[in-house]
């Protein structure tokens, strides 16, 4: 039994389509029945599912050559799992396109390039990852067919800037500088094991890891999104313009905002008069200045790229006055996550790319707007959020505890507070957790509160004061909601030297 031929990309698809709900217990003994007849070997890990598709449903031999995996039909097969979450449909993972070939690939012409010929025709096969599910019962709901020439434009104009940015860093003999952070939609991603293999190209430059082309995380959940599901309005940060293939999206994001450095705030209100009072009014100002209709972390660049705004307001010393917020997080979500580099907090706090968008006070006391800058957190830093992380997961798991104490409110009058055992801002120098709403909850489930699955242990105090033995007491069902921050320290260190004196 050989190769079964293909000859058009509509016989593929057409194959690809009756595969859906069948599970992979299924593939994967249809796979080892095509191996065994035909001589073949199963991959092991990463990469095997793909294999027993192709060669078990497909009855086509795995293709490893630099060409597409059915060469007659000009069209590559992809596996990839989608999952669910509490932010809706997400890729789970990058989509890898091949391994780089620094040597040899065509790192002149795009369109003649290794990555050109064997990607631009995708037929993509999306199976649900359900954390505690065996994975042969996995079964592919939904197959997409993507030709890169006809994606968005502006998505095409990224990717071939990615590609050509891959392509300048390799020909200059720097590919062992190459990192995803500097990399919008395609991203040269680690290959193999990650520890410090790498691979000679030229005698002339130093040897570099191994890397693949990837479609970033980020950019698959929001193709996945508009593609797969019911794709709602687009908005853009740069209506009307293509990428120049002079200029980096991020070197945009900062000329956009410098004719206004130094404004004040007032100004800016005048000039920009569509704000909501209160926490939101400087994002606002912001979003109006790149001319968006949208908030910017709904705009198209920054969910494909995933960039985060954040404006932070510093006092007179340089420290923000505020830490810096992300998501409330889901209780029985966060103890479900089993890898670190597939949870919610790396994704929004290690894998993100901010704008950051500093606000001080002038001379004369009046607040400006300041400096901006692209930032991401180091290595050594993800660590440290990692390590927050994991507290957290034990402190859910173990158990949450509310320490009563006493406090008083705005009139002075003696009141209760809850302190939970979640690790604080002195837990490391990075991040921390605490409440995320407004107004603290522990009596019901509202739009400040959660309420729990296993019940906080409430400790509290020994003597009570006369005033408050009629306060009630929590049972511990319900907790004002939580989520992970970076300390307000950190974040001075990180900016200190870009804030201006004016």
């Amino acid at each position: 039994m050989g190769n079964r031929e293909y000859k058009t990309s509509e016989e593929v698809k057409e194959r690809a389509e009756k595969a859906i709900w069948h599970s992979f217990k299924e593939i994967f003994e249809l796979a080892q029945k095509f191996q065994q007849e035909n001589g073949l070997k199963g991959k092991r890990g990463k990469g095997d599912i793909g294999q027993a598709y192709e060669e078990g449903w497909f009855n086509y031999a795995c293709n490893r050559d630099a060409e597409p995996d059915f060469k007659d039909a000009d069209i590559e097969l992809k596996v990839t799992p989608f999952l669910i979450n509490s932010r809706g449909y997400r890729a789970k993972e990058r989509l890898s396109l091949g391994k780089i070939n620094y040597r040899d690939e065509n790192w002149d012409e795009y369109a003649e390039s290794r990555f050109w010929v064997k990607n631009h025709h995708l037929l993509v096969m999306y199976y649900q990852y359900i954390n505690g599910v065996k994975r042969e019962n996995f079964r592919v709901e939904k197959i997409d067919e993507i030709l890169l020439e006809e994606l968005p434009e502006r998505d095409q104009m990224i990717i071939q800037h990615d590609w050509e940015k891959i392509a300048h860093y390799v020909k200059e003999g720097k590919a062992h500088e190459l990192s995803e952070r500097d990399f919008m939609y395609l991203s040269p991603a680690r290959k193999g094991s990650g520890g410090d293999e790498k691979v000679k190209y030229n005698d002339k430059y130093p040897k570099a890891k191994p890397r693949a082309y990837s479609l970033k995380k980020s950019y698959m959940t929001k193709l996945f999104n508009e593609r797969m599901l019911t794709p709602g309005e687009t908005s853009y940060i740069l209506p009307d313009t293509i990428l120049p293939k002079e200029k980096e999206f991020d070197d945009i994001l900062i000329e956009t905002l410098k004719p206004y450095l130094g404004r004040t705030v007032d100004s800016l209100k005048k000039e920009f008069p569509d704000y909501r009072n209160g926490y939101s009014e400087k994002n606002d100002i912001i979003k109006q200045i790149y001319k968006s209709e949208n908030d910017l972390e709904e705009t198209d660049e920054f969910q494909k790229a995933n960039y985060k705004l954040r404006t932070l307001t510093v006092d007179e010393k340089g420290t923000p006055t505020q830490d810096m917020s992300f998501s409330a997080f889901d209780f029985d979500g966060l103890l479900k996550e089993k890898s670190w580099s597939e949870s919610i907090v790396y994704d929004e706090m290690v894998d993100s790319k901010f704008l950051l968008v500093i606000f001080s006070k002038n001379m004369d006391g009046k607040e400006i707007l300041n400096n901006a800058i692209i930032w991401y957190v180091s290595e050594k830093d993800a660590n440290k959020v990692k390590e927050v992380w994991k507290e957290a997961k034990k402190v859910i798991k173990s158990g949450i505890k509310l320490q009563q104490k006493l406090s008083h409110d705005r009139n002075g009058r003696l009141m209760f507070i809850y302190e939970n055992n979640f690790p604080k801002s002195n837990f490391n120098k990075v991040a921390h957790v605490r409440n995320k709403a407004g107004e603290s909850e522990y009596f019901c489930e509202n739009t400040n509160s959660v309420k729990l699955k296993n019940p906080a242990e409430v400790i509290i105090l020994r003597e009570i004061p006369e005033e408050l033995k009629d306060v009630p007491i929590p049972t511990g069902e319900y907790m004002t909601k939580q989520c992970f921050w970076f300390n307000k320290k950190y974040m001075e260190q990180q900016i200190k030297d870009f804030i201006k004196s004016y």
